[in-house]
C-alpha cells in the first residue's frame, strides 16, 4: 500500500497553561516587594483598577522587621579597624594603626614610605612601624604592606615558609614570573623541585590584598507571614499584609464607560478582566503561601517553640507530597518569601535542609543544627586548648552524629570559619 498525504482529524488530552494560570504561577514566585512594583504598575496601566490604599501601607511595623534584619555593609577601613580593636597594643599604636587602615592604596598598600608617613602624622618612625606591624597582622593577609616584595613576604610568613625562601622569591620575582627555574637553580644552591614549589607557592599568593576583600550587599527581608506562640491556641500562622484587600473594579467607571459606544465598552471589558485576572491570581499567591507556612509551621514547631537547636530535617520533595503539591509549585510558593516570629525574621528556604546520618533513627538532625554545632565549639575554644577538625569530630560522634572529618571540614568552610592553625596565630595575637 503506497503512502499518500493526507489530512485526518484525531482527538488527543494534553495539558496547556492558560496565560491566566501563567500569570498566577508568576505572581506566585514573586516576593512581596516585586509584587507591590507589579500592582503599582497595573494601578498606573489600569483605570478600572483601584486601591483604597497604597499597596506599601501594610501592616504597620512590616519595613521596620525588614530593616532590622539589614546588616550594615563594612568598608576595608572598619573591617580592619575592628580587628586592630581587639589586638593587644599600647593606645597610642593602635590610634595611628586606625589612621593607617583609613589610608590605604587601592591594591592594599601603605601610601607612603614609613619615614614619610612619620613627618606627616608627626611622630616617630618607631611607632609607625609598630602601627604597621600591627595592620599587618589583620586580614585580608598581606594588607598594610610597604610594597610587593613586603606583601608578598607577609603571606609568606603566615604560610611558615623558612627565612632563606621567602628571600629568594622576594629578590627573584622576575625570574620566577619569566619561569627560568634553570638559572633560579644555579643561583640559590636549590634543586629543581625546591624551585618548582617556591613557584607554586608564588603563583597562589595575592599581590594585592584589597582586592580579595568583597562587599556584600545586605537584601532587606519583607516578612509575608507573622508566626506567633499565644498562651491558648498555640501557633498561630498570619499573612502581615494581603495585597488584594484593598484592590477592586472601579464599579462607578465601569458602568460610565459602558454607556460610550461599543469601542468604550470593549474596552471596559478587557480591562476589568484583568483587574479580575490579577486580582484572582493574587489572592491564590496568598491562600498558596498561607498554606505552606502552615505545614512548616506544623512540621518545624519545635524550632518556634524551642529555638534553632531543634530545626528537624526536611526537604521540599517530603513537604510538597504530604501536602499534595506538585514539587514546582512549592518552590515558587516559599522563592523569595520570609516569615517573621520570636527568634527574628527567616526566608521559607531556611526550613528546609537535608539531614545528618546520626546512630539513631529518631534522632536525625539537619545539617544547620550540626553546623551551629560546630560553631559553638570553636566559639568556646580556649587559647591553649584549639578544635582540629579531628577533635570536633570525635565529640560529634559522641553526640550521636555519624559524620566524617571532610564533611566538618566542608561544613566549618560553609561557616567562613579558619582552620586550627590559623585561629592558633589569631589568637595568640589577642
Amino acid at each position: 500500500m503506497a503512502l499518500k498525504p493526507g489530512l485526518r482529524v484525531s482527538q488527543t488530552q494534553r495539558l496547556a497553561l492558560t496565560p491566566e494560570l501563567r500569570q498566577s504561577l508568576a505572581i506566585l514566585q514573586m516576593s512581596a516587594l516585586d509584587l507591590e512594583r507589579l500592582i503599582a504598575s497595573e494601578l498606573e496601566d489600569n483605570p478600572l483598577l483601584i486601591t483604597e490604599s497604597s499597596p506599601s501601607q501594610g501592616t504597620p511595623g512590616d519595613y521596620q522587621y525588614a530593616l532590622e534584619t539589614v546588616a550594615h555593609e563594612k568598608t576595608l577601613s572598619e573591617y580592619l579597624c575592628d580587628q586592630i580593636s581587639l589586638m593587644r597594643a599600647p593606645e597610642k599604636v593602635r590610634e595611628i594603626a586606625f589612621l593607617l587602615a583609613g589610608d590605604l592604596t587601592p591594591e592594599g598598600y601603605l601610601p607612603d614610605t614609613i619615614s614619610s608617613l612619620a613627618e606627616v602624622l608627626g611622630t616617630s618612625t618607631d611607632l609607625i612601624l609598630r602601627a604597621t606591624a600591627l595592620l599587618q597582622k589583620c586580614d585580608p593577609v598581606g594588607i598594610g604592606a610597604l610594597d610587593l616584595r613586603n606583601c608578598l613576604d607577609i603571606q609568606l610568613v603566615t604560610l611558615g615558609e623558612a627565612a632563606d625562601r621567602r628571600k629568594i622569591i622576594t629578590q627573584n620575582l622576575s625570574a620566577f614570573a619569566s619561569g627560568d627555574i634553570d638559572r633560579l637553580s644555579k643561583t640559590s644552591d636549590l634543586p629543581k623541585p625546591e624551585i618548582t614549589r617556591l613557584a607554586a607557592i608564588l603563583s597562589s599568593l595575592d599581590p594585592y590584598p584589597a582586592s580579595s576583600f568583597t562587599q556584600t550587599t545586605a537584601q532587606a527581608l519583607h516578612p509575608d507571614v507573622s508566626v506567633s506562640l499565644k498562651p491558648e491556641t498555640g501557633l498561630e500562622v498570619d499573612l502581615i499584609y494581603s495585597a488584594t484587600s484593598s484592590l477592586t473594579v472601579n464599579a462607578e467607571l465601569h458602568q460610565t464607560a459602558r454607556k460610550n459606544g461599543p469601542v468604550a465598552a470593549q474596552y471596559v471589558r478587557e480591562q476589568t478582566q484583568r483587574a479580575n485576572t490579577l486580582i484572582r491570581s493574587i489572592e491564590a499567591r496568598s491562600k498558596t503561601i498561607l498554606r505552606v507556612s502552615a505545614a512548616l509551621v506544623s512540621f518545624q514547631h519545635q524550632f518556634f517553640t524551642k529555638g534553632s537547636d531543634h530545626l528537624l530535617p526536611l526537604t521540599q520533595a517530603d513537604l510538597a507530597q504530604t501536602m499534595g503539591l506538585h514539587p514546582s509549585t512549592l518552590t515558587r510558593a516559599i522563592a523569595g518569601k520570609s516569615l517573621i516570629c520570636q527568634f527574628g525574621v527567616f526566608p521559607l528556604k531556611f526550613f528546609f535542609s537535608r539531614a545528618v546520618n546520626s546512630n539513631t533513627e529518631s534522632d536525625a538532625r539537619s545539617v544547620y543544627v550540626v553546623q551551629q554545632a560546630i560553631r559553638r565549639m570553636i566559639n568556646t575554644e580556649s587559647p591553649d586548648q584549639i578544635l582540629s577538625d579531628a577533635l570536633i569530630t570525635s565529640q560529634l560522634q559522641k553526640s550521636g552524629v555519624d559524620i566524617s572529618r571532610r564533611t566538618v571540614a566542608k561544613y566549618r568552610q560553609c561557616l567562613k570559619i579558619p582552620t586550627s592553625a590559623q585561629r592558633r596565630r589569631s589568637k595568640r595575637n589577642l
